[in-house]
């Protein structure tokens, strides 16, 4: 190896890398089980990592210089796919004593599982660990390196991919560990870049964090959940409807991972989801108080409205999770449960803030919240009085006004605004029909939840009797038949309670569940 090295060394002092000298190198460190040549590899992959730097000073990493494309490539290739086994025979395997006339039973224990957290101590304990320590840290700073200047899609995606076998090597390396969660959540977030290409960037970037949460030392967990939130509250504030075919899919997916972040461990993720739900609290609290637009444009925002999505699919979904785990972690996702009142209160608050029409479609978001907390928590929290003062805003019953701008043809889209235009607000057809239209959308789901209440004939009397009010001083034929629709909706399912709650033996104040009218048939709430 050595003369094959002093062959290659050009004038500048750095040594040419040729297949040749790899061959030998690949041999003597996957066939041969060599630490040297192992060492050469990395040093080899360090200086590949660093080629494209703007320092270019001839330091003890930049030792290699790679001329073709071909080279690198194998180089990145080699690296990302045979050094882990390297590790795990050194590390845990039958190389990992020192001594070759001891030889320790470690043949079962060579295989790493990269989903089974591994304890660092079982790594620091190797007669190895002292010579593989500092090769371990130079793989993973330059591979931190490689990523964070790389710009190709597949290349980082082939990376991220081939990291997920060297994740468990992390265990005794705390720090790095902190600076990769780093990149790996630059990458995730990254706001540059919404091509399709990149969403498995993302996507790849996302595992490899939510596997060092599972295998990294408690309370690793909590830098993932922490990092991954400020980063989608951070790119939440451009969550705009101007942004609606590149910003929001993103968002979207984003809060999906989250979500499951959240749902691994839910003792973890009670203290950061209280802690985060309370920040929002202040937020609304601070608004109230001070009552100035800066206090109101904090609250009355795209982030803080992302951000209330978020928290309800998280309790939502450990909600859903609680009915089908056992009884220990049932009891553990039971804590998010009690966030459920919190956040209730806040969205509420967020409604009753400016109660002024231009704010309806924000309002009407807050609904879909609420609605969403109550199906997958089982539980009783009303909005029929926010959807029916709707109806009976004075702008429904005044004479649409003709709206000559260019985009009145298209219409409003409700779920990408939390605010009608400041002209002729809620006065032209588009507006009205997209606003009336969602508003009895909304109001049909709530009975639906609630149909199998055995107080819902009681529920459902102040709806129809508002309803049967708008109907009649209404001119609009369509807006009358969907309150017809709705008050036929009711009038039935409220007569099939009234006859299946008679057959009841509970008296009314025994009755604990809020669908004790529901057949087994039928699902829950939260699955309708």
């Amino acid at each position: 190896d050595l003369e094959v090295e002093e062959q290659s060394e050009n004038k500048e002092g750095f040594v040419e890398v040729t297949n040749a000298f790899l061959n030998k190198l690949e041999h003597g460190a996957f066939k041969s089980h060599g630490i040297k040549p192992l060492k050469k590899i990395l040093s080899i992959y360090n200086s590949a990592c660093h080629m494209f730097d703007s320092d270019q000073s001839n330091d003890g990493r930049k030792r290699y210089h790679i001329e073709s494309g071909k080279i690198f490539d194998r180089v990145m290739m080699m690296t990302l796919t045979q050094c882990h086994e390297e590790f795990s025979y050194h590390l845990l395997g039958e190389g990992s004593n020192a001594e070759n006339g001891k030889k320790k039973d470690n043949k079962d224990t060579s295989h790493v599982d990269e989903n089974i957290p591994l304890h660092p101590k079982k790594i620091m304990r190797s007669d190895r660990w002292g010579e593989m320590k500092g090769s371990l840290q130079s793989f993973f700073k330059s591979t931190v390196n490689v990523l964070m200047e790389g710009k190709d899609p597949e290349h980082l995606t082939f990376i991220l991919k081939a990291l997920g076998k060297y994740v468990p090597f992390l265990t005794p390396m705390p720090i790095m560990a902190q600076n990769f969660l780093k990149t790996l959540t630059s990458l995730w977030s990254a706001p540059l870049d919404s091509s399709v290409d990149y969403q498995v960037v993302r996507l790849n970037a996302f595992l490899r964090i939510r596997q060092m949460a599972i295998t990294q030392p408690y309370p690793f967990i909590e830098d993932c959940l922490k990092k991954t939130y400020l980063a989608y509250a951070k790119r939440a504030k451009y969550g705009t409807s101007a942004a609606v075919t590149s910003v929001l899919p993103t968002l979207t997916f984003m809060g999906n991972c989250i979500v499951e972040l959240y749902s691994l461990d839910f003792h973890s993720s009670y203290q950061h989801a209280f802690i985060y739900i309370r920040q929002l609290a202040l937020h609304l609290r601070s608004a109230m108080q001070k009552r100035t637009p800066e206090a109101f444009q904090a609250v009355y925002c795209w982030q803080y409205i992302h951000c209330l999505k978020l928290w309800t699919a998280v309790i939502a979904q450990s909600c859903k999770m609680s009915k089908n785990l056992e009884v220990n972690s049932s009891n553990d996702a039971k804590l998010l449960h009690s966030l459920i009142y919190p956040l209730t209160e806040v969205i509420q608050g967020v409604i009753r803030l400016v109660p002024t029409t231009r704010h309806l479609p924000l309002r009407l978001h807050c609904v879909r919240y609420l609605q969403k907390l109550a199906a997958a928590s089982e539980k009783f929290i009303p909005t029929t009085a926010i959807l029916l003062e709707t109806i009976e805003l004075k702008e429904i019953t005044m004479k649409p006004v003709k709206d000559k701008s260019r985009d009145a043809s298209r219409g409003i889209r409700l779920p990408i605004i939390i605010r009608l235009p400041t002209e002729n607000t809620l006065r032209t057809y588009e507006q009205l029909e997209s606003c009336i239209s969602e508003v009895f959308l909304l109001l049909n789901r709530e009975v639906d939840l609630y149909r199998y209440s055995p107080g819902f004939p009681e529920f459902t009397m102040l709806i129809c009797q508002r309803l049967r009010k708008f109907a009649k001083s209404c001119s609009n034929v369509r807006w009358r038949a969907y309150a017809k629709g709705c008050i036929d909706l009711c009038e039935r399912h409220a007569q099939s309670a009234k006859d299946e709650r008679a057959l009841l033996k509970e008296a009314p104040k025994d009755i604990k569940r809020l669908e004790a009218l529901k057949p087994t048939s039928v699902p829950s709430m939260g699955d309708r």
